[in-house]
């Protein structure tokens, strides 16, 4: 039982960079070796990823299940997201990835324009964006300027690459047809500041507080107020956050690693396994062995 696979490997963006630890812009061919090694196996990233497909296509898995990105594409991996990656043979194409504290979450119009758009934030990945011809000039000066900012390294060149990463997110936005590219007011701001917050403290304690009150008192909040702000934002209630976050994560974990229900049941905090199973065929329609069944046939 040696090979057993008990963990899913966590990718900090050093490993792909090739002269700033904060943000990369490349293109395919350039990244180190060690970017397609470890795309081959089921891996998760502690940074956002932009990848634009020139020629070829790739086909990630992402959270078990498989796309098919085409040349001339966008597509957008938001930090977490469990996924492997297969190449063709002559894919060419760029790699823009940059860390939460390089886009910093407090700019809430760069929130709004790009990190909580759902470019990198929806229910389902499904943020695949076809480029037309003459919007692709306008994407390639942009990523050609950040290569030149990240080789030469001038004064100032931090803030040229957020000004310039701002640039690109809005000009996907709004090929996208985000709604969320409008000039916020000083409420929705708040409001917005507020689920970025709750967001954030669901993937530091989800394996440990799954009730909304858990949530609401350490952001001094009333439980009611955090549940309407979490509709408001992204359409569903605080609690339906906490839990699809535990349940997503039984399925990365059920679909990437050997480890039993019991198991998994621990690491994510439930102290009765079976109470864990119900809970998944409750909110899945499937047990946690018809899942793990489901996804091998799907391999």
């Amino acid at each position: 039982m040696s090979d057993k696979k008990e963990h899913i490997e966590i990718v900090s963006l050093p490993a792909y960079a090739q002269a700033d630890s904060n943000f990369v812009a490349s293109s395919l061919c350039e990244l180190k070796e060690s970017f397609f090694a470890t795309n081959g196996k089921p891996h998760r990233h502690d940074f956002y990823t932009i990848y634009w497909i020139k020629q070829g296509h790739i086909e990630p898995t992402i959270d078990a299940v498989t796309y098919e990105v085409n040349k001339n594409t966008l597509y957008f991996l938001a930090p977490g997201q469990v996924h492997t990656m297969t190449f063709s043979e002559k894919v060419e194409g760029y790699m823009i990835a940059f860390q939460d504290a390089f886009m910093c979450l407090k700019d809430q119009a760069a929130s709004l324009m790009g990190i909580n758009s759902s470019l990198f934030f929806n229910n389902q990945f499904s943020t695949v964006i076809t480029l037309q011809p003459e919007q692709e000039r306008d994407f390639e000066m942009l990523v050609q300027l950040m290569k030149k900012e990240v080789k030469d390294q001038e004064p100032g060149y931090d803030t040229a690459l957020h000004g310039l990463l701002r640039y690109f997110l809005v000009l996907a936005s709004r090929i996208k047809g985000s709604s969320m590219i409008a000039t916020p007011d000083q409420h929705a701001s708040h409001n917005s500041s507020l689920f970025l917050q709750f967001k954030n403290l669901i993937e530091e304690k989800y394996t440990t507080l799954k009730n909304v009150s858990d949530y609401a008192g350490l952001m001094h909040v009333k439980p009611v107020l955090l549940n309407e702000i979490s509709k408001q934002q992204s359409g569903i209630t605080a609690g339906e956050h906490i839990r699809n976050r535990v349940i997503l994560e039984a399925q990365r974990y059920l679909y990437n690693t050997d480890l039993s229900a019991k198991e998994i049941a621990y690491r994510l905090g439930f102290e009765d396994p079976h109470y864990f199973s119900r809970f998944f065929k409750k909110y899945t329609g499937q047990t946690p062995s018809e899942f793990k069944e489901t996804g091998k046939l799907a391999i």
